[in-house]
């Protein structure tokens, strides 16, 4: 009867050791969200052939950062001269995914003309907002300054991301068309104003507004810890910074041109629509592509990584269809 008594006592124990344990640090939902988010997602369509004929890839170069996972890789088209430049900011709620996860994209680009680089950050809570806008500098200065891609064509350079990463990406744009903005996060462009041609934004939040309004508790709670790695506070909701986090605040008639896309089901459509709304108030460029329920059914969160759907290779013909309308060509 003892031994029932003790095991009883070390179980209610461990149980109140975890409340606490989850009451009073994000780290429980992070660890979950990193143990389901592998870099392993590059299908490809069946019909594109052996694209790694035509692409040189270089791993896991560095660029020079006080802040850790400051990796990219680089995969250059071999019979392209001085291809236009894409940097690629992979997705993972802001704690987690990897590079890796975007190599099919960054094949199938490279395949096509184009220079794409596809970098690491460091996760939160182990480095909190805006680290991460400024890694995309650093990353960027790092690419035009390294042997490898000193024949890419710097006059062209467009900015993608995936998920939080198109979040990162939009901010970026914003620091680098608004000094309001990149003197608050202390974010210095290394790229001429011109320079920057475009924008690829897939399933993307740009409104954290909305997050604060969230009314299911489930979702809500899981924001919660999002939000406390991201800045690095329980109370994120009253950070120094949060007023500077929406990309839709700092929109002005300077912003790079956008590509906007997003699914229909458990995604983020009502910010890139909303998005899309501000840059062409703005006279923005704006190309979108977004999925009625009753013509498409579900579509889902990331639904362009699936390059071997029919809309996945939907929105990569997009994307080669906006960047082509804004390629500088002397």
């Amino acid at each position: 009867m003892l031994f029932v008594y003790i095991l009883l006592a070390v179980i209610l124990l461990l149980m109140i050791c975890t409340i606490i344990y989850f009451a009073c640090s994000p780290m429980p939902v992070v660890k979950l969200l990193r143990k389901n988010m592998g870099g392993d997602n590059i299908s490809l369509p069946d019909d594109c052939g052996n694209l790694s004929d035509g692409v040189s890839i270089h791993r896991n170069l560095i660029y020079r950062s006080q802040y850790a996972q400051n990796t990219y890789d680089l995969f250059v088209p071999k019979n392209t001269e001085n291809p236009p430049l894409i940097l690629w900011i992979h997705g993972g709620a802001f704690v987690a995914g990897d590079k890796s996860g975007t190599e099919n994209w960054g094949m199938m680009l490279a395949s096509k003309g184009y220079a794409v680089a596809s970098m690491n950050y460091c996760w939160s809570p182990e480095a909190s907002y805006p680290v991460q806008i400024k890694q995309i500098a650093e990353a960027l200065s790092a690419i035009m300054n390294d042997e490898t891609s000193r024949e890419f064509d710097f006059r062209n350079i467009f900015i993608a991301g995936d998920s939080a990463g198109a979040y990162m990406a939009a901010q970026f744009v914003a620091c680098h068309t608004n000094k309001d903005l990149a003197d608050a996060l202390g974010v210095v462009s290394p790229l001429k104003n011109d320079a920057l041609r475009g924008a690829l934004l897939y399933c993307g939040p740009y409104d954290v507004k909305k997050f604060l309004q969230i009314k299911n508790r489930k979702l809500r709670l899981f924001v919660s810890r999002i939000g406390w790695s991201f800045f690095g506070r329980k109370n994120w909701k009253k950070a120094p910074l949060v007023s500077t986090v929406t990309p839709l605040d700092f929109v002005t008639g300077k912003f790079a041109p956008c590509y906007i896309t997003d699914g229909n089901s458990w995604s983020f459509e009502s910010h890139g629509r909303a998005l899309g709304k501000k840059l062409r108030e703005n006279g923005v460029y704006v190309k979108e592509r977004y999925f009625p329920k009753e013509e498409y059914g579900e579509v889902s969160h990331e639904y362009q990584m699936r390059l071997d759907t029919a809309n996945g290779m939907l929105c990569f013909n997009d994307t080669l269809d906006f960047l082509s309308k804004l390629l500088f060509i002397d």
